[in-house]
């Protein structure tokens, strides 16, 4: 059988076939006059038809190999993390991929809460630190000279921020409530309650779509893992072996079928984001989704409330949400509510300040800020019995139902006031720098992420490289913990990075699409009806 020819010389085949046939009027063979005009007419029509599929397959063979080029150059660019992008390719087939941070730009794109989303960023990387080193150094949570050998200096106040994640959280939901408030309470301030009324619709339509779908991914494809076996030699280790001595999070449910997987999965992400269940749920398939559902009720709670307060006198909204804000903590138990309406009055009086054109003194400030991450450093484990912390804790209202959050709750509002009545080149400065607005960028998908790989990845290869280096020794303990922290972080910043340019932007805009699509035009038929 006669071998087929190369792509190349098949190429050539067909462009000198192409050539002969151009040139082929010329040796046309003779016809009868009364069928020549006939005969002219089928062979014209033939070929051009001819001509006419040749040139489609030669086009086709043609911008074949650039089609793969782009589609290569794509696919490696979609997978280096955004930070590495020089630029985007281009590409006319796929959609160029502009993520790519802009060091010229991003001075001139620096919004007046971007410091903010640094805050937010720093808080949501010190959870994933503490998320991780609690697995392997549990003793770090108790703060420094709880006991006579803890006398550790990471154990310090402030500088054991990293062990502090409900600190974190609470800077969470300050921030929250702010950045939602912001615009809202800058439209009614300026009484323009029609744009007021369209953002509070908006922004209450698309929250749900923001918060919920990027979640059902990351439950999704946790349970996807699951079936891969990523966690079921994790399980079998540092729970059953106990390897892993400071193992707190319970583990996933590693179920027989993909589908009865999938099922279950689905299921739990829907219990978990019911927005009438008050209570904490804490999700098997990653406990760290508990704060979700918490962000959307409490984002309800400051929509309807800056609605029902917007014709108020300025004076009146800020005592009323200082009271609420007030009631629910001392009183109520509904520290993350108090949280988030905490945020919007410190929202409000940043919009004072702006339009008083006055600015805070940096060097009371600071102090003031001080004071708020010296709370914040609030020992997990027995504050009440840890030197510098056993007097506040003595002093938490008996009203307080959770105890344990009072003090990271006043911390993060102390902090958040602090930094929003500073100045941009002052105590704001650390939250503004490249490295901080990419955290800030990447910080709900870094917090989606890093659970899953601390418990699956993370534990593997601690374990691994303990086989290597011994576990009895402390070089060799931490030396262990150390490789795989490099392994775990490198991983949790390049899945966090692609889940956020493709999952967290994506759902951005496609809760953007339906609203549009939603959402009745101020021209249209329906309007009108209801108008009239």
């Amino acid at each position: 059988m006669k071998p087929m020819m190369p792509f190349h010389d098949t190429t050539k085949w067909l462009q000198s076939t192409l050539s002969a046939l151009a040139g082929s009027s010329t040796a046309r063979p003779a016809v009868s006059n009364h069928n020549r005009n006939n005969s002219t007419l089928s062979i014209a029509s033939t070929t051009t038809a001819e001509n006419k599929s040749l040139l489609s397959a030669s086009s086709v063979l043609s911008i074949a190999p650039t089609i793969a080029r782009h589609s290569f150059r794509t696919c490696i660019h979609f997978l280096v993390p955004s930070f590495l992008q020089p630029s985007a390719p281009s590409t006319p087939i796929l959609p160029a991929n502009n993520t790519s941070l802009s060091r010229a730009g991003r001075a001139n794109a620096l919004s007046p809460t971007a410091y903010l989303d640094g805050l937010r960023g720093t808080a949501a990387f010190l959870v994933f630190i503490y998320h991780f080193v609690y697995g392997y150094f549990p003793t770090l949570e108790a703060g420094f000279w709880y006991r006579p050998t803890d006398i550790n200096p990471l154990q310090l106040p402030i500088i054991r921020l990293y062990m502090c994640g409900a600190s974190m959280v609470s800077i969470f939901f300050v921030i929250s409530g702010y950045v939602l408030s912001y615009k809202s309470i800058t439209l009614i301030r300026r009484r323009e309650y029609s744009s007021l009324l369209s953002t509070l619709s908006s922004s209450t339509f698309r929250r749900a779509i923001r918060l919920f779908l990027p979640t059902l991914v990351s439950v999704i494809s946790i349970a996807a893992l699951i079936q891969c076996g990523a966690f079921t030699w994790a399980w079998n280790h540092a729970r059953h072996k106990k390897e892993i001595l400071g193992w707190r999070e319970q583990d996933p449910p590693i179920l027989t079928g993909f589908s009865r997987q999938m099922k279950d999965a689905f299921w739990a992400w829907a219990r978990m984001s019911n927005p009438f269940i008050w209570k904490e749920y804490f999700i098997t398939y990653d406990p760290h989704l508990w704060t979700i559902p918490v962000e959307f009720r409490c984002s309800m709670v400051v929509f309807l409330s800056l609605l029902g307060l917007s014709k108020v006198k300025p004076w009146v909204r800020l005592m009323t949400l200082s009271i609420m804000a007030f009631a629910c903590l001392f009183h109520l138990g509904r520290w993350d509510v108090c949280l988030f309406l905490s945020g919007s009055v410190l929202a409000e009086l940043t919009v004072i300040r702006s339009e008083n054109k006055t600015k805070g003194n940096n060097y009371i400030l600071f102090p003031i800020l001080l004071l708020g991450l010296y709370l914040a450093s609030q020992p997990a484990h027995e504050p009440g019995k840890t030197p510098g912390y056993r007097t506040i804790t003595y002093y938490i209202p008996k009203s307080v139902p959770e105890k344990t959050r009072f003090w990271p709750s006043i911390a993060a509002i102390i902090i958040v006031f602090a930094l929003s009545s500073s100045t941009p080149r002052s105590l704001q400065r650390p939250f503004t720098t490249g490295f901080a607005q990419y955290l800030g960028k990447i910080s709900y998908a870094l917090y989606l992420v890093h659970g899953p790989v601390c418990r699956s990845l993370g534990y593997w290869s601690v374990i691994k490289i303990w086989g290597y280096t011994g576990r009895t020794t402390l070089f060799g303990y931490i030396g262990g913990v150390m490789g795989g922290g490099i392994l775990v972080f490198a991983t949790v910043f390049w899945v966090s990075d692609i889940f956020w340019r493709v999952v967290d932007v994506g759902c951005v805009k496609l809760a953007r699409w339906v609203e549009s699509a939603c959402v009745v035009k101020a021209d249209s038929p329906s309007e009108k009806v209801v108008s009239v």
